[in-house]
C-alpha cells in the first residue's frame, strides 16, 4: 500500500513546505520503504511507500503538465500494457500513460487496487478516481483555492492553517442510523471518493461520476454449468496469485467459513509451490481452553485447526477482550471510520509481531462472489417454477414443521408490497431507535432523507447488485486500511476482484444461485478444493462476544456511578443513555444485542465530543497505535 498526499491552490498561493513536511510525515505508515515528496510553487506532492512487489517507484510521476500520486497495485498489468503498445516499469506509469491516452475512461481497463490523484496544471484540474470496491481509500476536501487530497484523513487534518471542525450533521446521521454508509466524512467539508467514483476538481466546481456500476453488468447467456465452474476457479486462482507479495509475509483470515478457507487454502497450496509458507491463519475465535471447550460438531474451531493441520499453517486464535471495547471507543472515529468489528484489533498485533506485510482476507465476498442467493425462491414462485421449488424446499426446508416457515419467509416476504413487507421484514435492524440521539440531532436528521433500508426482493439478482451499491464494503476497507497503517501490513482482497466479481454478475441465475442451496455456485466449482462440511457457524466466538459485551456493559455500569457519563454530550440524549448502561440486560437475546449496538455507537460518539471539546487532533497513523 502507498500513502498520498497532495496540496494544490488554483490561485497560485505557495505551499509552505515546512507545514508539508509535518502533514506529510504525519501520514507516514508503520512499514515504509520509500518516501518521497516534492513541493514547487503553488502545490506539494508526497508519496510513502511500504515497498512490497519490488522496489517502489519513485512519485510524484510528472510527464508535461501532468502530475500523478498513487496508491495503486494493478493485478492485469500486463493487458494493461500491451494495450498502450509497452510494459510500464511500474503502475504509476502504466497508470499515468493510461490517463493520457483515454481520459477517465481509463478507469473501465484497470482491475487493481487504487487511489491516485492526477493534477493537470495546464487545464487547472484535480481527477481522482478510486477503485470498483474501494479497496484503497481516498479523501478530499477544498477549502477556498486550496484542494488537498490524502490516502487517509490524518494527512489531511495536519495542515494547522485550516481549521477541521466536525459536520454535526454527519454525526445526526449517524447517530439516526449507523448503518447508513456515506462519502461524508465527519470533518465538516472532507469528502470520501466513492468506490468505483471519479471526482474532477476544477476552479468552476466539483463532477463526480460512476465509472463501475454492478447494474449494467450484462448477463450471458449459452455457458453451461461446468463452463462457470472452470471459469471461476481460473479466475479466483489467478486474483489470490496476483495478490502474493514477492518480498513481503503473507497471511490470511480464517473463520472457518466458505470464502476464508478457500483463500486460505488456495494461498497456502499457491505459496508451496513456490517454496514459501503462509505466515499464520487468523481466527477471531477464541482457542480451545477450560472458558470455551470444544462445543460440538458445529463448532468452527473444528474446522479452522484440520484445515491449519491439512495446510501446516500456524492458526492464531482470537484474543479479544472486553477491554477491546474501551480501545474501540477511544479510537478517533472521525479519521478512522465507523467500523465497530472489535474482533480484529488483537488481529492487528498478532500481525505486526509475525512480521506481516500483506492480509488476505475474504472480506466482501458474500455480497457477489458467495451469495446466498436471497430472494432466489421468491423469483421461482413468481415465475411459476413450482415444481423446483417445491424440490428445493424439499431439500432445505427443514421438517415438516418448518417447511411452511421456510416457504413463508425465503419465497412470499420477499414479493409483499413495501407496507406489508414492514411487518414481516426478516432483516435485523439494530438501529431502528438510533443511538441514542439527542432531540436536536434528531431535528437535524430528520431535515435529511435517509437512504433506504435494503429489502429483500423477488430477484436474487437485483438484490445483490443492490447490496453491493450500499457502501460497507469499501467503509471497512478503509476503516482497516487506518487501522493497519501503523502496524506495517496491508489488506488484499481477492475475491471482490473486478474481473472475478464482473463474471459472477453476468452468470445466468439459475447457474448463480443453482438448486438454491447458499452459495451453490463455490460449492460447485470448489468441490476438490473446500473440506466437507465446511460451513461458518461461530458458536464459540459469538460466545465469547457475548461474554465481553456483557463483561463491558458491567464495566460501564460502574463506570457510569462513578461519574464518567455526568458530563453532557448535546449530540446525545444522555439521561437514556446512562439509563440503558445502568439498566439489567434485557432478557431476550435480540433485544439485549440491540441495546448493547445502540449504547456502542453513542459511546463512540460521547468519545468524539470528548476529544473534540478538549481540543485534541489525532497525529496520523503513526500516533496512538505505532509499536
Amino acid at each position: 500500500m502507498g500513502f498520498i498526499l497532495g496540496r494544490v491552490s488554483f490561485e497560485g498561493r505557495p505551499v509552505d513546505a515546512a507545514a508539508f513536511a509535518r502533514a506529510f510525515d504525519a501520514l507516514r505508515p508503520g512499514r515504509c520503504a520509500r518516501s518521497d515528496s516534492l513541493v514547487a510553487g503553488a502545490s506539494g506532492y508526497g508519496h510513502h511507500a511500504m515497498g512490497m512487489g519490488g522496489a517502489p517507484a519513485t512519485q510524484p510521476l510528472q510527464e508535461g503538465a501532468l502530475t500523478l500520486l498513487a496508491d495503486a497495485r494493478l493485478y492485469n498489468r500486463a493487458d494493461l500494457a500491451r494495450a498502450l503498445g509497452g510494459a510500464g516499469p511500474s503502475d504509476a506509469r502504466l497508470i499515468l500513460d493510461a490517463y493520457r491516452r483515454w481520459g477517465p475512461e481509463c478507469l473501465a481497463r484497470m482491475n487493481g487496487d487504487f487511489g491516485f490523484a492526477i493534477h493537470d496544471r495546464d487545464r487547472g484540474e484535480i481527477f481522482l478516481a478510486r477503485d470498483h470496491i474501494g479497496a484503497r481509500p481516498l479523501f478530499w476536501t477544498r477549502r477556498g483555492d486550496t484542494v488537498i487530497f490524502a490516502t487517509l484523513l490524518p494527512g489531511m487534518v495536519a495542515f494547522d492553517d485550516f481549521d477541521w471542525p466536525l459536520d454535526e450533521l454527519r454525526i445526526a446521521r449517524h447517530l439516526r442510523n449507523p448503518h447508513e454508509f456515506l462519502l461524508e466524512s465527519f470533518v465538516a467539508g472532507v469528502e470520501n471518493v466513492g468506490p468505483g467514483h471519479w471526482v474532477r476538481i476544477t476552479r468552476a466546481g466539483v463532477t463526480r461520476q460512476r465509472w463501475w456500476n454492478p447494474g449494467a453488468i450484462a448477463q450471458r447467456s449459452g455457458i453451461t454449468r461446468a463452463a462457470a465452474h472452470e471459469e471461476l476457479r481460473a479466475l479466483t486462482d489467478a486474483a489470490v496469485r496476483a495478490r502474493l507479495p514477492a518480498d513481503a509475509a503473507v497471511g490470511a483470515h480464517f473463520s472457518g467459513g466458505i470464502d476464508s478457507t478457500l483463500v486460505t487454502t488456495l494461498a497456502a497450496r499457491q505459496l508451496h509451490d513456490q517454496g514459501r509458507a503462509l505466515t499464520a491463519a487468523y481466527t477471531w475465535s477464541p482457542p480451545l481452553d477450560a472458558a470455551y471447550p470444544d462445543m460440538g460438531d458445529r463448532d468452527e474451531r473444528r474446522v479452522i485447526a484440520a484445515q491449519c493441520a491439512a495446510l501446516d499453517v500456524p492458526a492464531r486464535f482470537g484474543a479479544s477482550s472486553a477491554q477491546d471495547y474501551e480501545a474501540l471507543a477511544a479510537r478517533p472515529m472521525e479519521l478512522q471510520g465507523t467500523v465497530d468489528l472489535i474482533d480484529e484489533l488483537p488481529v492487528l498485533d498478532q500481525a505486526r509481531t509475525d512480521g506481516l506485510g500483506v492480509m488476505l482476507s475474504g472480506w466482501g465476498a458474500d455480497e457477489v462472489f458467495s451469495s446466498h442467493g436471497a430472494g432466489h425462491l421468491a423469483w421461482m414462485l413468481r415465475r411459476g417454477k413450482l415444481r423446483t421449488l417445491l424440490r428445493m424446499v424439499r431439500r432445505h426446508g427443514g421438517g415438516p414443521r418448518q417447511v411452511p416457515a421456510f416457504v413463508w419467509n425465503k419465497a412470499v416476504v420477499p414479493l409483499l408490497p413495501d407496507a406489508l413487507y414492514r411487518r414481516f421484514d426478516p432483516i435485523t435492524h439494530l438501529y431502528s431507535a438510533g443511538a441514542f440521539p439527542s432531540q436536536a440531532m434528531k431535528e437535524q436528521a430528520a431535515r435529511y432523507a435517509g437512504k433506504p433500508a435494503i429489502r429483500l426482493r423477488g430477484d436474487a439478482d437485483a438484490f445483490m447488485r443492490n447490496v453491493v451499491l450500499n457502501g460497507h464494503i469499501g467503509e471497512r476497507m478503509a476503516s482497516w486500511a487506518a487501522w493497519s497503517a501503523p502496524h506495517g501490513f496491508e489488506y488484499r482482497y481477492p475475491l471482490t476482484d473486478r474481473r472475478v466479481m464482473e463474471f459472477v454478475l453476468s452468470l445466468p441465475p439459475v447457474i448463480r444461485f443453482g438448486d438454491g442451496l447458499p452459495r451453490a455456485l463455490i460449492r460447485g466449482s470448489f468441490r476438490d478444493v473446500l473440506p466437507e462440511g465446511v460451513k461458518k457457524a461461530d458458536v464459540a466466538n459469538e460466545k465469547k462476544r457475548q461474554d465481553d459485551r456483557m463483561a463491558w456493559w458491567r464495566s460501564l455500569a460502574r463506570d457510569a456511578d462513578a461519574g464518567r457519563f455526568d458530563p453532557d454530550c448535546p449530540w446525545l440524549d444522555m439521561p437514556a443513555l446512562r439509563a440503558a448502561i445502568r439498566q439489567p440486560p434485557p432478557e431476550e437475546a435480540m433485544a439485549r444485542i440491540k441495546t448493547f449496538a445502540r449504547m456502542v455507537e453513542a459511546i463512540r460518539i460521547h468519545e468524539m465530543y470528548r476529544r473534540q471539546k478538549a481540543g485534541c487532533r489525532a497525529r496520523g497513523p503513526a500516533s496512538a497505535d505505532r509499536p
